[in-house]
C-alpha cells in the first residue's frame, strides 16, 4: 500500500508535526515558534516507539543544555570572565555529555546558543526555548500516533517473516542452479532479503529502548530476531561453497536430492514465517529427515573422484548447517510458546 511506505508516511507525519507545533504556539502566542517547529521537524522517526524515544531524548537533552548554558553564563558574569571562556566551558561540557550519553546530544544545541548569543533576560529566554522544544517534541509524538501510525514491533515481525521467505527462495534457487549447472545465487542477487533484514534490525533498535504496546516487552520477537541473525550466518557459507567449481557428474548426481532438501526447508520456512506474523505456533515442523538421508545416500553411493568427493562433502556440510539452524529456530519457538520442551518433531516427507 502506497500510504504505508516510509517515503509517504514520514513526510506526512513531519508536516503534521510542524503544523501542530506552529498552530499551538501561534494560538497561545508563545515566543520562539521556530524552535518548536525545528524540534517537531527532527523528532519524527519511522515508528511510534522511535519518535517517542527521540522526543524524550530531545527534551531531556535540551533541559540539560539549558541548565549548563545558563549556569555557565551566570557564573562567568559573576566572575567577570570573557564570553570566550563561557563558550569553551559550556560547549566542552555539552560535547562531553553527548559523547558519554548520546541521547543527551541535543544539549550541545541549547548550551551553545545560550552562551554564544544569550538573551537580555537569559532565564526567560531559556525557559521559552525549553517550552518551545517541549511543544515541538510533543507535536511529533501526536503526529506519530495519529498520522498513519506504525508500531515497531509489528513491523519487526513482518520484516523478519519477509526476510525468511526471501531466504527460502534463495535456498530453492541455489539448489536449482546446482542441478542445472548454473552459477549459484548470492545474497546480492536478492535485494529484498537484505532490505527486509535491515528493516527488521532497524525496527528492533527502535522498539528496544521504549516498550509502549508491550510494557513487559515482546520477548519472543527479541529472541526471534537474535536467533534469525544466527541463521543469516549460513548465507555467506552458501556463497563460499557456491563458488566451488562443479563437474557435470556432481550436478547430475546431487541435483535432485538437494532440490528435495531445499523444498522441504522452504516449506518449513513458509510455516515459520506465518507463525511469526500471526503469533501462531501450530503446524511448525522441522526439516524432513528423508530428503537429507537421500542426499547422504547419493553422496555415499555416488561414483565421485577424490576431488569431487571433497566438493560434495562441503556442499553437504553447508546444507546440514542450514537445516540445523532452521531446526533450532523452530524448536526454540515451539518451546517458548508452549512453555516447555518442544513437542516431538513432525517430519515432513
Amino acid at each position: 500500500m502506497l500510504l504505508g511506505r516510509d517515503g509517504v508516511r514520514l513526510p506526512l507525519q513531519t508536516v503534521g508535526a510542524v503544523l501542530l507545533a506552529y498552530a499551538w504556539m501561534t494560538w497561545q502566542r508563545m515566543p520562539d515558534v521556530a524552535w518548536g517547529a525545528f524540534s517537531a521537524l527532527f523528532v519524527v522517526r519511522a515508528t511510534i516507539e522511535g519518535t517517542v524515544t527521540e522526543a524524550i531524548a530531545r527534551i531531556v537533552g535540551a533541559m540539560a543544555g539549558v541548565a549548563l548554558g545558563v549556569g555557565v553564563v551566570l557564573l562567568a558574569a559573576a566572575m567577570n570572565l570573557s564570553i570566550a571562556w563561557s563558550i569553551v566551558a559550556s560547549v566542552g561540557a555539552a560535547a562531553f555529555m553527548s559523547i558519554r550519553w548520546p541521547w543527551l546530544g541535543y544539549s550541545l544545541v541549547t548550551a551553545t546558543i545560550l552562551t554564544v548569543a544569550p538573551d537580555d533576560d537569559i532565564l526567560a529566554g531559556a525557559a521559552s526555548k525549553t517550552l518551545a522544544i517541549c511543544v515541538g517534541s510533543t507535536s511529533g509524538i501526536l503526529a506519530a500516533f495519529t498520522v498513519l501510525p506504525l508500531w515497531a514491533r509489528a513491523s519487526m515481525r513482518y520484516n523478519m517473516a519477509a526476510s525468511l521467505e526471501s531466504y527460502g527462495e534463495l535456498l530453492v534457487d541455489w539448489a536449482g542452479a546446482l542441478g542445472q549447472g548454473r552459477p549459484r545465487p548470492r545474497e546480492q542477487d536478492k535485494p529484498a532479503l537484505a532490505r527486509a533484514r535491515w528493516r527488521a534490525a532497524s525496527m528492533a533498535c527502535q522498539a528496544r529502548p521504549l516498550r509502549l504496546r508491550y510494557p513487559r516487552g515482546d520477548r519472543e520477537a527479541d529472541w526471534l530476531h537474535e536467533r534469525i541473525e544466527q541463521l543469516w550466518l549460513t548465507v555467506p557459507l552458501l556463497e563460499r561453497v557456491g563458488r566451488l567449481t562443479l563437474t557435470d557428474n556432481v550436478c547430475n548426481r546431487l541435483g535432485a536430492s538437494l532440490d528435495e532438501v531445499a523444498r522441504a526447508a522452504r516449506r518449513q520456512i513458509d510455516a515459520l514465517a506465518r507463525a511469526i506474523r500471526e503469533k501462531n505456533g501450530q503446524g511448525l515442523a522441522c526439516p524432513a529427515t528423508e530428503p537429507l538421508a537421500r542426499l547422504a545416500q547419493a553422496i555415499e553411493h555416488g561414483a565421485f573422484s577424490p576431488a569431487e568427493r571433497e566438493t560434495v562433502a562441503l556442499i553437504a556440510w553447508a546444507w546440514r548447517e542450514v537445516t540445523r539452524e532452521l531446526d533450532a529456530v523452530c524448536q526454540g519457538l515451539e518451546a517458548r510458546r508452549h512453555g516447555g520442551p518442544s513437542s516431538p518433531i513432525q517430519h515432513r516427507r
